[in-house]
């Protein structure tokens, strides 16, 4: 099977071309960078030497629980500073990391750490529960201390009972990592988003990882003098890969002093300065959030530090580049790529003779081609799938031979977005040919959560599908048949209680049939068209609270009937930022107001909202 244990790669490769895992070990742990910040988190500064002594010790505890290069270990943790810790240190080791995100849904979470085999799990002491981990399995480890062993213990070689990974790491003998770490050994399996009963796992080897990182130092001018702000989440490549990975490899500190959330947009914005940041990595939801609500930080930027801007994640809209450059009058570059690609491989910007605003602009380190349905080369100017190749690229599906081969023939990725190259050598994206959702600027496939819906019990067939949005690029929607008494609310609350709150649909609407073509399949667009005719609006002679309930209800996937006006963000999980400007956009619309940038970042409370809303129909 594919890529099933690294003994079963290619023995015979050249050595790797460029700095690896472990030479950036050896960088890192010269006395002169010993004591200097890699990570500094809001509570925690961790310093290259502590990561130094994590690989050492990391080394240590593996030899002594026998676990070997190219064996595989799932993290999940919410703690970002040892969430990076753990993926560098074991990727240095030559061990996979499968790093799962804590948002991941019991039964989502169950079929990938099937599907991965792993020797060792390192999670939140809250996570195995949460997951329902079942006894027999795989070694289970509490990212926690255990009570220290005393001093006649230690004299007399005992060992506390070990219910915590950070005790027994401590307790290891720590040494040096291994001498080489082969160039196809993956370095780590990110699981997107696909369906419970396929999850589809890219496999990064060291040597596509490694090259790449080496493309993006040289393309965005980093240098051990630069100073990284990456507040994406770290269970994401464009997290943990353009941040923590990325300063281990350039040996320049990474800093995430906040969690992105609209009520903070001040404090982010002095952050540039304070910390004197030279680059800074968002996607195209967060520029859009900056334009909104930063107008009264528009010298942001303009502190002498700060070089670049990285757009990453998502398609940057041509207006959005536009709006951005104008209001904070720094450049910006938007890098194309995919989870198969590390993060990127194709840089537009900043100049005008490297990208155009709108576009993706030029290949860095590899070669793209623009082919018809018969695989044969497009003329400039002609719309085609876009194909790409070079070190980058993934080893494949983990032990998924058949997908990949759908994706990788010939050595090019078939990356499933339709482009045209125009007549100056910039290229740009026109759509895509594989059905997948990107809400701000994270990747969601239809059929999980159609998948999700279908286990509900109330629910005959369902559909899922992408509704284009100006400030998150799409968001979710899904049609459904459902049995007579079955609740839309039901249905959200279901799939909040079985995926992650990015999942869940912001639209959702009961129908009597499917709309389907002549083959018998679900006809998305007119499935669109249906959702879109009749949307349910609320009727004026509501009161502002009900109304207020029910868009709320909406915008954070909950059932109405559990809406108070006394919530705050901490008393809904899925009061995020993204949940957050889905609420300001839904009461802008309802009752005919517009919020100024100052209003949106205090909304932190449902009676704060009530209270607005009437102020302004007063003043209407």
């Amino acid at each position: 099977m594919l890529l099933q244990q690294s003994s079963n790669m290619l023995t015979e490769s050249s050595p790797l071309p460029i700095a690896n895992a472990l030479t950036c070990y050896r960088t890192i742990a010269r006395q002169e960078l010993y004591d200097q910040p890699w990570l500094v988190t809001a509570d925690r500064t961790v310093s290259f030497g502590e990561l130094a002594r994590r690989i050492e010790a990391l080394a240590g505890f593996l030899e002594e629980a026998k676990i070997v290069a190219g064996q595989r270990v799932v993290i999940s943790t919410r703690n970002d500073a040892e969430a990076a810790l753990l993926f560098v240190g074991l990727i240095c080791n030559g061990i996979t990391v499968v790093n799962l995100d804590p948002d991941t849904g019991q039964q989502r979470a169950a079929s990938l750490i099937a599907k991965a085999s792993p020797c060792l799990l390192v999670l939140d002491p809250e996570l195995a529960n949460v997951w329902a981990l079942p006894a027999g399995g795989p070694r289970v480890m509490a990212l926690e201390h255990a009570a220290p062993v005393g001093v006649l213990g230690r004299l007399l070689g005992k060992k506390a009972p070990v219910s915590g990974f950070l005790a027994a790491l401590a307790m290891a003998r720590p040494q040096e990592p291994r001498d080489a770490i082969h160039p196809e050994t993956l370095a780590y399996i990110l699981f997107t988003s696909g369906t419970t009963s396929q999850p589809k796992g890219v496999c990064i080897s060291h040597r596509a990882l490694f090259a790449h990182l080496a493309t993006l130092q040289r393309r965005l001018d980093y240098t051990p003098q630069s100073r990284i702000l990456n507040t994406l989440m770290l269970s994401h490549a464009d997290g943990m890969i353009q941040g923590p990975v990325m300063g281990f490899y350039n040996a320049s500190p990474v800093f995430r002093p906040l969690r992105f959330e609209v009520t903070r947009i001040t404090p982010l914005l002095d952050a540039v300065y304070q910390l004197r940041i030279t680059h800074m990595i968002a996607v195209p939801t967060m520029l859009a959030i900056l334009v909104r609500l930063g107008g009264d930080q528009r010298d942001a930027f303009q502190g002498g530090d700060f070089q670049r801007l990285i757009s990453c994640g998502a398609q940057l809209d041509r207006g959005l580049w536009q709006d951005f450059v104008s209001l904070f009058q720094t450049p910006l570059i938007n890098i194309y790529g995919l989870t198969e690609t590390v993060v990127g491989g194709v840089f537009a910007g900043p100049y005008e003779s490297t990208g155009v605003p709108g576009s993706i602009g030029q290949p860095e380190d590899c070669r793209l081609r623009i082919v018809d349905a018969a695989g044969q080369d497009m003329p400039s100017g002609e719309t085609g799938a876009l194909l790409m190749q070079g070190e980058l690229l993934m080893s494949g599906y983990f032990d998924e031979p058949e997908m990949t081969s759908e994706v990788l023939q010939d050595g090019w990725l078939h990356t499933g977005d339709m482009a045209r190259l125009d007549e100056v050598g910039h290229y740009w994206i026109l759509g895509r040919s594989k059905n997948i959702i990107i809400r701000g600027g994270y990747n969601i496939h239809p059929e999980e959560v159609t998948e999700v819906l279908e286990r509900h019990p109330g629910v005959i067939e369902a559909v899922t599908f992408g509704i284009e949005d100006p400030v998150w690029g799409e968001t979710v929607a899904s049609l459904v048949v459902t049995v007579p008494g079955t609740s839309v609310e039901s249905l959200l609350a279901h799939c909040a209680a079985h995926m992650e709150p990015r999942k869940v649909p912001s639209q959702l609407k009961s129908v009597v049939s499917l709309p389907r073509g002549r083959s018998g399949k679900v006809a998305l667009e007119q499935a669109r068209d249906l959702l879109l005719a009749n949307e349910a609006v609320a009727t004026l002679e509501q009161d502002v609270p009900a109304r207020l309930c029910a868009i709320a209800a909406s915008c954070f996937r909950m059932a109405a009937e559990n809406v108070t006006l006394h919530m705050t963000p901490n008393d809904i999980s899925g009061w995020d930022s993204l949940a957050h400007m889905e609420l300001v956009a839904g009461i802008e619309e309802e009752f005919s107001i517009t919020l100024t940038p100052s209003e949106i970042m205090t909304l932190d409370c449902l009676d704060k909202v009530q209270a607005l809303i009437e102020r302004k129909q007063v003043d209407k």
